[in-house]
């Protein structure tokens, strides 16, 4: 795995993501605003040394984990834990409210949070999950989280065909070899890394049929493999004509442009680097046109 990476990355940036691995990595908190306000939040935590991130998220040390965890405001769905960079994915779909947005793939639901948030609690926000014990996940923290949702239990690969051109903004955070979250260094066989190729092109293709003329869609893993990220979508693009990337903004993270001999426009995809901050991630912005 280690030399087909060097293909993808420096030595230099290589070495760095392996020591992102070592040691415990900072806590980044999203603040429910549907029960929670910022002052409240910045009054409750003050004594931790909360860094604002930006208006919904505040990083914390590692150390503090288990008093975050354990806190009155996280057992009462006021807070949530939450990567970082898995974040980003949720805010870069830009959902306002009153939209009709759709989070395919969505257990344990900490994106569906998210845009409930930026959806201010309004418009249509549909949750599809497959695995049936996840689906129970996702519809008891969407609950917690006071989250307005239609939650169905369903393979995110038939969306397309019964819900065409239905809606404006979806996220499709895909199954894959989590390498960003488990370690560059784990071994993941080419059959393993082939299979979820496979389905991360079903969810692609299915996910771009289901969006309106205009709409726009987040594709993302937390994997670092080409074929789980550049492949699917260079498959995506050569099988449906209409679509364009769009640039991200990605901010104060470090980023490193997708590469694509065939697509020049899939650049405008960003690899984050991984940190104690945050963990690597795979995030691109595709849109009807």
């Amino acid at each position: 795995m280690l030399s087909k990476f060097l293909e993808i990355y420096s030595p230099e940036e290589l070495e760095s993501i392996q020591k992102s691995f070592e040691g415990p990595k900072n806590i980044c908190v999203f603040i429910n605003k549907i029960k929670y306000s910022v002052e409240e939040f910045c009054s409750d935590f003050a004594a931790l040394g909360p860094q604002k991130m930006d208006d919904f998220c505040y990083l914390f040390k590692a150390e503090h984990r288990a008093k975050l965890s354990h806190s009155r405001a996280f057992g009462e769905g006021k807070i949530y834990l939450q990567n970082y960079a898995s974040y980003l994915c949720a805010k870069n779909l830009g959902a306002c409210k009153n939209q009709s947005v759709l989070d395919l793939c969505a257990a344990p639901g900490g994106k569906s949070i998210n845009l409930a948030n930026f959806m201010q609690n309004e418009g249509y926000l549909a949750c599809v999950e497959a695995h049936k014990t996840r689906f129970f996940t996702l519809q008891k923290n969407l609950k917690n989280y006071g989250v307005r949702a239609r939650i169905f239990l369903k393979d995110a690969r038939s969306i397309g065909a019964l819900c065409p051109l239905k809606f404006d903004k979806i996220l499709l955070d895909a199954p894959c070899s989590t390498l960003a979250k488990i370690g560059i260094c784990t071994q993941k066989s080419q059959k393993e890394i082939r299979r979820l190729s496979t389905l991360q092109k079903g969810l692609l293709n299915s996910a771009l049929k289901a969006l309106k003329q205009g709409g726009e869609l987040i594709y993302s893993t937390c994997t670092f493999t080409r074929e789980e990220n550049e492949g699917v979508l260079e498959n995506a693009l050569g099988g449906n004509v209409g679509f364009e990337l769009l640039e991200l903004d990605v901010s104060g993270v470090a980023t490193k442009d997708a590469q694509s001999e065939k697509y020049p426009q899939l650049c405008r995809a960003k690899r984050i680097l991984p940190c104690l901050d945050y963990d690597g991630f795979f995030i691109a912005k595709l849109r009807r046109i």
